[in-house]
This record gives structure tokens, C-alpha cells and sequence, in this order.
């Protein structure tokens, strides 16, 4: 029973079966420039503040908290809403504890199943608006030329765990990996703004030494929104290493918020078709800044190479292995396999 969910889980794999919460941190309008929002949850309890004004333009603050509704249709909230008098004056000694007015009526937010940065809040009033996730520096004064904060919010390192309990043959459920992504420009072969890195020497450094460059280099683009990944999807190819004599090659396709996401890990032999090899989910999350991997002191050159993902997953004798056609579940990302191609001729030159 076990191997046939497995397998079934398998062959139905969707970004859908991962793991969502809305994310935490600054909100607004974009068209409602001056009013803001601040969106804090903590297991299964969201606060939710306002930085709003009364009826006569006077700012104000307004607070709701409850708890967050799941059902198979997405992620929504509802409480009421309250706002407050006798609030401590800024930078006055405390007085105690403000008064709460009485509730102004339900608050309700529904969040964008398919991006856990976009939702819908409607007023008790009965006024319903967008609000989206605050990015107010993806894009510095220096980044021109077009490039937007889709390309440079990956710039930074991140951690990606792989889950392989799908595959039978794995003795461990899961793997992981590092990417620093410290670098972007235009490139016409992709038709597309690339950033690029590599996969570093180990988790502490933070940096992409010349042997990681010479032998683990990596380069991405973000892919316009399609079927699978309804809010867009970062492509990275990945110069996994030499295995048996031949480079393998690492595919990720995720969907990536302001400081994590999730989406599909495919190992591949380079001259493959990456889609008809399986695709295993992943999550992906940031752990350090654009600017510590840009600024920060570079490592030494490394002097060993390390073991590539193919070589561990063949000592567990979980390597992948390709169907004869793409696989009915790749159907959908196979559209990518030009840009992928590109990719990877990057990763060679």
C-alpha cells in the first residue's frame, strides 16, 4: 500500500502539494500610496495592524487578530477590527495601557492560493481592495537598465532542501543543497535578465570561491507565469559535477516569495532531456543578503572537490533514471526546455 501511494504521489506531482502560509511582513496597495499594512503570523495566528487615519485624515492605527481558516480552496482570515485612544505619544514617558474602541466590524483577508504574497482585504465598511508584499529594496538606485526585483531578489544564498521519499530506492528521505547567487545582466541567447553564482565550498562562507565557479557555477532567470507556476517560476540550472565521466546537471523550478518558496528539483545528465527524468519537491529558503554575499570577504580557494548529489543518491542506488518520452507530469514545464538549454550553455562557456 505504501509503494503504491508513493508511486501514485509520484506521478501526479504538482507546486500545489507544497506547503503554504502567507507571508509575514509589510503590505500595501501600490495605488494607495500612504496606507499601510503589517502582517505578522505566528503558527496559526495572524495579527494584523494598520497604519491608516480616521474620518477626519488624522493618522491612526487600527489592529485585528484571529486565527487563519485552511481549506482546500486556500488560506483566508476574518476578526474583528479595533482601533484605539489615549495611545503613549511618541517618545512621551508611558502612561499605561490605551483604550480600545469598540470593534468597527469584521475584517476579512483572503490570500492568493496560488501566491502567498497577493491577497484581498475587505473592510468592515464592505470595501474590498488588493494588497500585495512590501518589496521596497529588491531594486536599488544602482540596478538599471530594466531589470526588476522578480531577477534581483535572488541575489543572496539560499538553502533548498529536496524531499526523496517518493523514491523508493533512497535510504534517506531527504537531501539538501547552498546556492549564493551574487551576480546579474542581460542575456540574449535566454531573452532574459540571468543572475548566476554557484553552489560554495560549504554553508558557512557565503561566497563562491574559483574552484565552486569552475565546477559548481550556477545560472537562472525568471520564467513568465504558466500553468504550474501561476505567479512565475525561477529557473536555475545547477553544475551539479562529474559523475562516472559524465556532468550531471541540476534543474530547480521554484516559486519564490520575498525570502522563500517552493517548487521541483530534477537531477539530469547533461545531453538529456531534464523532463523525462522525475521531479522531487523542494523548499528553498534565504540565508543571507544580496549584500553579504556581494560585500562580504570571499573565501580561499578550496582545494578538494566534494562528492556531486548524483554520486550520494548512486551510493544510495537512487540515481535518476529517464523514461523514454518526457514524463506525463513534466508535460506542463517541458515548454522550458529552450531556456533550460541556454542555461546550461552558459554553465559551459
Amino acid at each position: 500500500m505504501r509503494l503504491l501511494f508513493a508511486l501514485l504521489l509520484a506521478a501526479f506531482l504538482a507546486p500545489a502539494a507544497h506547503a503554504y502560509e502567507p507571508e509575514s511582513g509589510a503590505w500595501w496597495n501600490p495605488a494607495e500610496s500612504g496606507t499601510g499594512y503589517y502582517i505578522e503570523i505566528q503558527d496559526n495566528l495572524l495579527g494584523f495592524m494598520a497604519f491608516s487615519g480616521d474620518p477626519n485624515g488624522r493618522a491612526k492605527w487600527f489592529t485585528s487578530v484571529g486565527f487563519l481558516n485552511y481549506t482546500d480552496t486556500g488560506v483566508s482570515f476574518q476578526a474583528d477590527l479595533f482601533s484605539y485612544q489615549n495611545v503613549q505619544p511618541a517618545g512621551a514617558p508611558y502612561a499605561g495601557r490605551p483604550t480600545a474602541e469598540p470593534s468597527l466590524g469584521a475584517l476579512r483577508i483572503v490570500f492568493n492560493p496560488n501566491d502567498n504574497r497577493r491577497a484581498t482585504l475587505t473592510w468592515p465598511s464592505g470595501r474590498s481592495i488588493p494588497i500585495q508584499r512590501h518589496e521596497f529594496y529588491f531594486e536599488r538606485p544602482e540596478d538599471t537598465g530594466g531589470v526588476t526585483a522578480s531577477t534581483l531578489k535572488m541575489l543572496g544564498e539560499w538553502q533548498v532542501t529536496v524531499d526523496l521519499s517518493t523514491n523508493t530506492s533512497a535510504s534517506f528521505p531527504f537531501t539538501a543543497d547552498v546556492l549564493v547567487l551574487d551576480d546579474y545582466g542581460w542575456d540574449s541567447g535566454v531573452n532574459a535578465w540571468t543572475y548566476e553564482g554557484c553552489r560554495p565550498d560549504n554553508a558557512q562562507i557565503g561566497g563562491c570561491s574559483q574552484f565552486a565557479l569552475d565546477n559548481h557555477d550556477v545560472v537562472g532567470y525568471f520564467g513568465a507565469p504558466s500553468s504550474d507556476f501561476p505567479a512565475g517560476a525561477q529557473v536555475i540550472v545547477l553544475k551539479d559535477g562529474y559523475y562516472n565521466g559524465v556532468m550531471w546537471y541540476v534543474l530547480y523550478e521554484l516559486a519564490i516569495g520575498t525570502n522563500d518558496g517552493s517548487g521541483l528539483f530534477t537531477l539530469y545528465p547533461k545531453g538529456t532531456n531534464p523532463y523525462s527524468y522525475p521531479a522531487y519537491p523542494t523548499r528553498a529558503f534565504r540565508s543571507a543578503s544580496r549584500t553579504f554575499v556581494q560585500e562580504g570577504k570571499g573565501p580561499a580557494k578550496h582545494g578538494v572537490r566534494s562528492a556531486s548529489l548524483a554520486a550520494q543518491l548512486d551510493a544510495q542506488g537512487a540515481l535518476p533514471v529517464a523514461a523514454k518520452t518526457v514524463r506525463p507530469e513534466n508535460a506542463g514545464r517541458a515548454a522550458r526546455l529552450e531556456q533550460v538549454r541556454q542555461l546550461e550553455a552558459l554553465l559551459e562557456n
